[in-house]
């Protein structure tokens, strides 16, 4: 008895419903077709097509996205509050909304300060904002 391959079709189809997760497709064929496939079968297939794939991720973001968009007015505050800090800080980058952390030291251009620095550099800019920081306690 012949084994049934996955059409081009089926695959691109099935890969798609799934927001293209190679796990969640390789159950899906199974359950759908009674295939086996492997999660790394299916990104091994998908690759070969990365153009495809770009597309389906792209769909899934666009989702994504509309559905972040959606939480931005729910009715629960918190929800809400949540979901438009996260797009500030993801979205709003052009316009300020940028969250450093203590590790991303820029000047007022945005570019990287520490970056260009020596170990003894460093070390003396760390024993500065040290000396700084206990005059302020």
């Amino acid at each position: 008895m012949k084994k049934r391959r996955l059409s081009e079709k089926e695959f691109w189809a099935i890969l798609r419903k799934n927001a293209g997760i190679y796990a969640r497709t390789a159950k899906a064929i199974y359950n759908e077709y009674g295939i086996e496939y492997s999660r790394q079968a299916v990104r091994d297939r998908a690759l070969k097509k990365p153009e495809l794939l770009e597309d389906i991720i792209e769909e899934s973001l666009d989702v994504a996205e509309e559905s972040l968009r959606s939480l931005m007015f729910s009715k629960n505050e918190r929800i809400r509050f949540n979901a438009i800090e996260f797009f500030l800080r993801t979205k709003g980058r052009e316009r300020g909304y940028v969250e450093k952390s203590i590790n991303e030291v820029t000047g007022k251009d945005g570019k990287d300060l520490l970056a260009n620095l020596s170990d003894d550099e460093l070390d003396k800019k760390i024993k500065e904002l040290e000396k700084k920081l206990g005059k302020n306690d």
